[in-house]
């Protein structure tokens, strides 16, 4: 990790980073060699509020061809306070308005007047993930696509983003304290800070929980262990709701929520956010999420209501044979029934296969119908899997091109197998009372010989997160 800052000749409204700087400290010149030697894991700050020319000469040349936006582009951060990004250029001491010339982002702020908009602001799950301190907002922006919001207020019943992390080529651009408060040793710790962001969810007013977090390290699978009615499956469909689930939900538990529910994710770089009741009422999320509740994935299939099943056979029948090697082809017969033909010559309908085959073929064409980033598998006990049939899923679920699988279960040799893996990609997320504690399959191993983590009673301790109320 390499960190500068740059620290101009003249500033808008602070230039309090650079009374205070203890790093490299670049200036108007040395700015220009440094950026064009970084990009990944890179932080730029700017201690002065005003873009040098050195660096960003729009509109003489096109932004994305300037070397600020280069340096983000080879996967370089730029972190910036104070008043609105791009506003002034420093002419190497002589500050000149651009604004008015080309705004090179895709959103402008709501308010430009020297005032705030909001006294307060409030964390959104990344914010709380940075650990930031909300302040006021002078500067707020409108929800976009391309930004993940770290600090929010609500302005007319609407969301507006005050800090934000804009994501730009393989790098991003930080915007933290759109007023003129700064607090420099946050900005100087924040490099490293965003180098640890993981996984975030955060639920707000959906069933069980008022306002719930859990703030989880990078894994691949999690499982999800707990007593009946701590809300498992609610955090399943509340990130279900990240994507067009709704009729799935609805379907299965009669109905969503009473009240106006909040649920966001931050994954592998990228936000969702959702509010909704009995309907999606707002929405900004590109996640594609599966979620599967195990009492339907024996349902038997009609090939007719798969898109294209002809083209997805080879891929099926591929990641069946990953399980099981006597496969030999699956097909679809001259009377539209989904057939398994087996080494030895023997032809079976699916619908005539066993529970625990017919949930895995089923699993399989969900996942490449919808090839979603997140699966989420309700009690996945209810698959019926024989145990070395269960062993060999894993060894699929880890082997499949998602970010993130969640299961829940209340069977122990659903967890208990899946821990025998020790993969570095496994977690285990024991739920009790508003509280998580988060274990490793090492772990949990040791942990099972002498009780079971499906009922434990978890203890406050250094290990064990308060999720928010419930």
């Amino acid at each position: 990790m390499d960190v500068a800052i740059y620290c101009g000749k003249v500033h808008s409204w602070t230039d309090e980073i650079c009374k205070s700087a203890d790093r490299k400290v670049l200036d108007y010149h040395s700015v220009i060699d440094w950026i064009k030697a970084q990009g990944d894991n890179s932080f730029l700050i700017f201690g002065t509020d005003v873009i040098p020319y050195s660096i960003y000469d729009y509109p003489e040349r096109p932004f994305v061809d300037t070397q600020l936006f280069k340096f983000m582009e080879r996967g370089g951060t730029v972190i910036w306070v104070g008043d609105v990004p791009f506003h002034y250029v420093d002419k190497d001491g002589v500050k000149e308005e651009i604004f008015g010339r080309g705004n090179p982002f895709p959103f402008t702020p709501v308010n430009m007047e020297h005032k705030p908009v909001s006294q307060r602001s409030e964390n959104s799950i990344v914010g709380e993930m940075l650990k930031y301190d909300p302040k006021e907002t002078w500067r707020p922006v409108p929800p976009n696509p391309s930004l993940i919001p770290i600090s929010v207020i609500m302005n007319n019943a609407q969301y507006l983003y005050c800090t934000w992390i804009y994501k730009y080529g393989r790098g991003r651009f930080v915007r933290l304290y759109d007023s003129p408060y700064v607090d420099p040793s946050y900005v100087i710790s924040l490099p490293g800070r965003l180098l640890d962001l993981s996984i975030g969810i955060r639920i707000k007013n959906f069933r069980r929980f008022e306002n719930f977090q859990m703030i989880l390290p990078n894994f691949k699978i999690g499982v999800i262990l707990g007593k009946n009615n701590v809300g498992k499956t609610t955090i399943l469909e509340a990130i279900a709701m990240l994507d067009n689930n709704i009729d799935k939900i609805r379907n299965t538990r009669g109905r969503v929520s009473d009240r106006i529910s909040e649920s966001e994710l931050f994954l592998k770089g990228n936000y969702g956010w959702s509010k909704f009741s009995s309907q999606v009422l707002a929405w900004n999320s590109t996640f594609k999420v599966l979620l599967i509740y195990s009492h339907d994935i024996t349902t038997s299939l009609n090939p007719q209501s798969v898109p294209d099943i002809q083209s997805k056979l080879r891929e099926i029948t591929d990641l069946l044979n990953f399980l099981d090697q006597n496969i030999f082809y699956v097909y679809l017969s001259v009377g539209n029934d989904l057939r398994v033909l087996f080494k030895d010559r023997t032809d079976v309908p699916i619908n005539e296969l066993g529970y625990g085959y017919k949930s895995l073929i089923n699993f399989i064409v969900l996942y490449l119908i919808n090839k979603p980033r997140i699966i989420l598998i309700d009690d996945l006990e209810g698959f019926a899997f024989h145990p070395e049939l269960l062993k060999q899923f894993y060894d699929l679920l880890l082997k499949l091109d998602v970010d993130l699988i969640l299961i829940t279960t209340q069977s122990s040799d659903v967890y208990a197998y899946l821990a025998e893996k020790r993969s570095d990609n496994v977690r285990f997320v024991l739920m009790n009372d508003g509280k998580y504690e988060v274990l490793t399959s090492e772990e949990a191993l040791e942990r099972m010989y002498y009780e079971d983590l499906r009922y434990t009673a978890l203890k406050l301790s250094g290990e064990v997160h308060r999720g928010g109320e419930g």
